[in-house]
């Protein structure tokens, strides 16, 4: 028990510094608000946690139906949370719970509650971790505690919790990888390598590539900056490295190789903008949002005493060297995949500067007090400097000058009275400090209180406070010899008030997590009581096994997982590839919003909604989008819910095939005709007779508040555009297709385009978020005139073509049906049953197309095609047709037995070297 009594000493106080760390929060969660980001964290962490909660407890862990169209959560929420260890131990520990009673099956407002207790636990864990590696390192229990809550405490933690919660799990990878190194080049043993190696690439295949990028970083300075008297020769280390490297990746294999098959398999435009070397992007020692250096680290780097010890050497130089990396976009965009610039791998910076302090405080007694001056006045001047070169603080430069100056003048006066042992300089200091945060805190109150008025200059105050103050307990401890006490708590008391200030200034207010209420999470904006009460009416007067329903609470793309339903929307930065086609180019779908990782609606065409039961469509009262062939058949206070009466049976028999390559170029109208009248595959065997190509209307164009000529559209209004005026008339049972290309020229700004009385919205041309597919189609209820309107700007508009749909094929296929019903589909398996009577070749499913399906029909195995541009179509055999489908992530059992001969390999391999 005597043995264990230090490291509950630890888990203790790492546990009570996680808690006050998060202090912010959990005064949020005593009044019902959650550690939630307003946008990300309710559309895509809680929705994804609840689902995978429910799927894993019932013993599902490869797909489900309510992901969008239907999709595989192993492989397509790799980046989230389907492999994360910390959440399977968290999925675990809530399920012991669960059946004992303690609790009822989590729902997404419990995980909202459980954020910052979640966050703490992990927390907690880092410093845990961090600290222990430090002490590996051969620092002392005090400055090894310093250096971990340097790293845990960073302002990117909270960040990373808050909005993106998974991200913050690579807190815990990163000092374990360090471990593994530092294990090899001391002691020449890889087992610990292997394992952080494969527990980063399990739990992350995206953190597992910036930690193994910042693992590479890590390996490259200590192969020639050695922390140790005695270390392994270059070249056998690296050796050792890539072996074992190799082990831990193989190890991995059944989690990392089905996520990178789904990330190389989605689909997201490439980043068509410059990227910058260099750009002073935030202010690393104020403001910075991802990672601001802590004042001591700033101090004693100019404390050039301390570069005698190696480690304080390593840590100055790998931390200077991130600084420069971290004004480079062209390395963020590396980090981030060679995509757009992403400011994620700080983290390592924050690891890094925390052994700088923790080796620095280890050698105060190498410092005198003449060091510790010079070190604070170089180091007052380059806050100084930081402060002047940002513009974004909008303080006066005489201010700043005024505070340095006074500042340099206070350390030297309160250096002089510690050499004469006068409280002259001691009084001074006080009185300075005092001022000093009474002025911060006024700026900060004043600025909290009036809203848009920017905290700056209080952030300003109080980092210059507080590293002007540490330097002073700094010289105390080094003119009184003693363990530096009192500058280590005073560290970690201000990394605490920073965090929690952080939380506060750029999470709570500034992120606006304050909005993420318990009465917001159950209210109209998120999960809408009404609309629940109309879910469950269509669930009661429902006969048919499965539908869909075209429903989304606002931007929310997830709404289906979150109200229980089967839905028509996703989102996702990892999506089916073949569905993203779908939408964004073979059908030419609008989606109400412009993004990409995203999918929503079918546009309210009739076609698609019956191809793909959707069957079920809720609109706002006033709302004029009901898609032909849909009738009312429930009403709410606000809401109307309107029926398919053209709905198609789930299992669709089909002849005629016809190859993608034969419909290309065509009018999207006639590749629905195709896929209702028989199916599209890549390559047939025999190509079926095409349906007849839809006669394009003639219409003539007319600027409104505009002018138009050669494809130039030039808008003078503030809503302007063109008309479409047919030249004959249409019938009012009708709908009009209307396609064409449309470019904003301005750069920076983003538009409404509305079309009748159908509105979406066009992302501008430099976010990150824009598709760059300009081709639309859009579909609006028969009439005269279209009236295409955009706000005041230019614009290229051209190609525009109009055709009528009469809705003749779809309701000839409707009331010829002859296909079944009769399946049952239970995530990863789909079990059906169709008479084939009339020797038709395929059975087409409305099941999103993936690889890691598999068929088998009458016990045989069979070929599953890929269908209708995303689906899935089967060969048909002659009579009764029993279909058993079954779902496995992509190459997972190749995988697997990988990951088990690695496993085996490796421990062969430990055992061999144990035997050298």
């Amino acid at each position: 028990m005597g043995k264990l009594r230090p490291l509950f000493i630890l888990t203790f106080l790492c546990l009570f510094l996680s808690t006050a760390a998060h202090a912010a929060y959990l005064v949020e969660w005593a009044g019902d608000r959650f550690m939630l980001g307003p946008n990300d964290g309710l559309s895509q962490m809680m929705p994804f946690k609840a689902m995978l909660y429910e799927q894993y407890t019932s013993g599902e862990f490869f797909y489900s139906p309510f992901f969008g169209l239907g999709s595989g959560t192993y492989s397509g929420l790799s980046y989230y949370f389907s492999t994360s260890i910390f959440f399977a131990l968290t999925i675990n520990f809530f399920f012991i719970f669960e059946l004992l009673g303690v609790i009822t099956e989590p729902d997404i407002l419990f995980w909202a509650h459980a954020a910052v207790f979640i966050n703490i636990v992990k927390l907690t864990l880092v410093l845990i971790v961090s600290y222990l590696v430090f002490r590996y390192m051969k620092f002392q229990p005090v400055p090894a505690f310093l250096g971990a809550s340097i790293y845990g405490l960073s302002s990117m933690y909270f960040r990373h919790a808050v909005y993106w919660e998974f991200f913050a799990d690579a807190y815990l990878w990163l000092p374990l990888l360090i471990f593994g190194i530092e294990k090899i080049l001391r002691e020449q043993r890889p087992g610990w390598f292997i394992a952080a190696v494969a527990i980063a690439m399990i739990d992350s295949f995206y953190f597992a590539y910036i930690n193994l990028l910042l693992a590479g970083i890590y390996i490259l300075f200590r192969l020639f900056l050695p922390l140790a008297a005695i270390e392994i020769k270059r070249g056998k280390a690296v050796i050792l490295f890539l072996i074992s490297g190799l082990f831990g990746a193989g190890i991995s294999a059944v989690s990392f190789i089905p996520a990178v098959h789904a990330f190389l398999h989605n689909h997201r435009p490439d980043y068509v903008h410059d990227i910058e070397w260099i750009r002073f992007h935030d202010n690393i020692l104020f403001t910075s949002s991802y990672v601001i250096l802590p004042a001591a680290f700033i101090g004693l780097a100019f404390a050039l005493p301390l570069y005698r010890d190696r480690r304080f050497r390593f840590f100055v130089s790998v931390s200077l060297a991130c600084v420069l990396l971290h004004y480079s976009p062209q390395v963020a965009s590396v980090f981030n995949g060679f995509s757009a610039p992403q400011y994620r791998w700080e983290f390592f910076l924050s690891f890094v500067s925390g052994g700088a302090v923790a080796a620095g405080v280890s050698n105060l007694a190498l410092l005198k007090i003449k060091d510790i001056s010079k070190a604070g006045v170089l180091a007052l001047i380059v806050y100084g400097l930081f402060a002047l070169g940002d513009e974004r603080l909008e303080i006066h430069p005489l201010l700043i000058g005024s505070i340095a100056l006074i500042s340099v003048f206070i350390l030297m006066l309160y250096t002089v009275a510690v050499k004469r042992k006068s409280k002259i300089g001691e009084a001074a200091v006080a009185l300075f400090m005092a001022l000093l945060f009474t002025a911060a805190a006024y700026q900060f109150i004043v600025a909290v209180a009036r809203e848009g008025v920017t905290i700056q200059f209080p952030l300003f105050l109080g980092v210059l406070g507080s590293a002007l103050l540490m330097f002073i307990l700094l010289v105390r401890a080094v003119e009184k010899d003693s363990k530096s006490w009192e500058a280590v708590v005073f560290i970690v008391i201000t990394l605490l008030v920073l965090a929690n200030g952080f939380q506060y200034v750029n999470l709570i207010k500034g992120g606006k997590t304050e909005r993420v209420t318990e009465e917001y999470m159950t209210g109209r904006n998120y999960d809408d009581p009404e609309i629940n009460r109309l879910l469950e009416q269509i669930e009661e007067r429902e006969t048919f096994p499965f539908y869909r329903i075209d429903w989304m609470e606002g931007r929310r793309n997830n709404t289906p997982i979150v109200e229980g339903f089967f839905g028509l929307s996703a989102y996702s930065s990892i999506l089916n590839e073949e569905l993203l086609f779908f939408y964004l180019h073979e059908l030419e779908i609008d989606m109400a919003r412009e993004s990409v990782s995203r999918y929503a609606t079918l546009g309210k065409r009739a076609n698609l909604h019956s191809l793909l039961l959707g069957n079920y469509v809720i609109l706002p009262h006033g709302d004029e989008n009901v898609p032909a062939g849909f009738e009312r058949v429930l009403e709410s206070e606000n809401f109307i819910v309107y029926e398919n009466q053209w709905s198609l049976p789930f299992i669709r028999p089909a002849t005629a095939a016809y190859s993608e390559e034969s419909l290309a170029g065509e009018p999207v109208l006639r590749r629905e005709h195709a896929m209702l009248s028989g199916v599209v595959l890549k390559n047939p065997d025999e190509q079926g007779v095409l349906p007849p190509v839809p006669e394009e209307l003639e219409f003539e164009a007319a600027g409104v508040e505009a002018t138009y000529e050669n494809g130039l559209l030039e808008v003078t209004g503030e809503n302007g555009g063109i008309d479409v005026q047919l030249i004959d008339t249409v019938p009012a049972e009708s709908d009009l297709y209307i396609s064409f290309n449309l470019v904003n020229l301005a750069e920076s700004e983003g538009f409404a385009l509305t079309v009748n009385s159908y509105r979406t919205l066009r992302k501008p041309n430099d976010s990150i978020y824009k598709t760059f597919v300009d081709d639309l189609t859009i579909r609006v209820p028969a009439d005269d005139i279209i009236r295409i309107r955009v706000p005041e700007g230019t614009y290229k508009l051209s190609e525009l073509a109009v055709y009528e749909e009469s809705y003749e094929v779809l309701r000839t296929e409707a009331a010829e049906a002859k296909g079944s019903n009769r399946f049952e589909w239970s995530g990863s398996r789909i079990k059906a049953e169709y008479l084939n009577a009339t020797d038709d070749q395929f059975i087409v499913l409305p099941v999103p197309y993936e690889v890691g399906w598999t068929a088998k029909i009458n016990d045989e195995k069979v070929e599953v095609l890929e269908a209708n541009y995303a689906f899935i179509a089967l060969p048909a055999s002659p009579g009764m047709n029993e279909i058993e489908l079954t779902y496995r992530p992509p190459h997972f059992w190749k995988s697997l037995l990988l990951s088990l001969l690695s496993l085996l390999g490796a421990a062969l391999y430990l055992f061999m070297r144990r035997k050298i």
